[in-house]
């Protein structure tokens, strides 16, 4: 059996809280607006004493053993290839397990649209029935031979196929977002779970659109200066970012057919998980619905 955790979170200084819309979020910004610089500052300082914990299992990791490349702690605090925003979604995994929400990792069914990231190899070691993917729209693309393409709009598997889906600052990308969403609701299971990050505009109902895609011969049409985004399979080009959604995003799940949408906002430094601007992590998170039963 492959261990969760070791230790109780409740024993670990973790502050998480739930928010389902923009306004829960805004009041608990503007009570502890003055004080979240020292936050930030005081959780770096735990880590630069303690060192932090595998969120997956609790095993120690050193203070030496974590690289700070820049002051967006969000994006720069390493450890073994992974950032904050990655520890918080591994941390969210596990409590889902835990809570009985979805299966131990070595039954746990499990879908990833990145397959040769940190984040990707560390779950493939760990959970056996994981499946990544990689966005190579070009057929004669000669990394489709050792990469698996699926487009996050039109995804090939059959419904219901996979417990979780987790997806990582992926969806500022996509061409259609309300048909990625439609697309990931098909494949979970009754009750799977849906969790991941996105750059959130946590200040804004609205999506922030900076491009639209006019189809697959077109070149998209830029609303606002273009932003690219890191993406491992085209370093050098990165990938066009269309939009940074903002809380409008919850409905949009709502729409898709997912239940309670939600935003986690997590500060962590047992678990190495700290934003930069603002102490917290946000994590989104939905449900697929159960089916209902049978009548009679």
């Amino acid at each position: 059996m492959i261990p969760i955790g070791a230790v109780p979170l409740a024993s670990a200084h973790l502050e998480q809280r739930t928010y389902r819309q923009q306004a829960e979020f805004q009041r608990d910004f503007a009570a502890q607006w003055g004080d979240l610089d020292r936050q930030v500052r005081t959780s770096l300082r735990l880590m630069a004493l303690n060192g932090i914990q595998d969120p997956l299992n609790d095993v120690p990791i050193a203070a030496a053993d974590l690289q700070v490349q820049g002051t967006n702690f969000r994006e720069s605090l390493q450890h073994d290839g992974l950032v904050s925003r990655q520890r918080a979604v591994l941390l969210l995994l596990r409590q889902l397990i835990e809570a009985g929400r979805l299966p131990m990792l070595e039954h746990l069914r499990l879908y990833c649209p990145e397959a040769i990231t940190p984040f990707a190899r560390r779950l493939r070691d760990l959970v056996p029935r994981y499946q990544g993917s990689e966005y190579l729209p070009d057929p004669q693309d000669p990394r489709r031979q050792q990469l698996h393409h699926e487009d996050l709009c039109a995804l090939s598997f059959e419904a219901g196929r996979f417990d979780a889906v987790i997806c990582n600052e992926i969806l500022e990308h996509v061409y259609d977002l309300p048909a990625a969403l439609r697309s990931m609701h098909r494949v979970l299971a009754p009750g799977g779970s849906l969790l991941g990050t996105v750059p959130f505009a946590y200040g804004q109902a609205e999506s922030t659109v900076k491009a639209v895609h006019l189809g697959r011969e077109q070149e998209p049409e830029l609303l606002a200066e273009p932003e690219y985004h890191g993406d491992p399979v085209q370093p050098k080009q990165g990938s066009l970012v269309y939009r940074i959604p903002g809380w409008e995003f919850l409905d949009q799940l709502r729409e898709a057919g997912f239940e309670d949408p939600r935003i986690e906002a997590i500060h962590s430094p047992t678990y190495g998980i700290v934003g930069a601007e603002i102490p917290w992590i946000l994590v989104f998170m939905a449900q697929r619905p159960q089916d209902p039963a049978p009548a009679g």
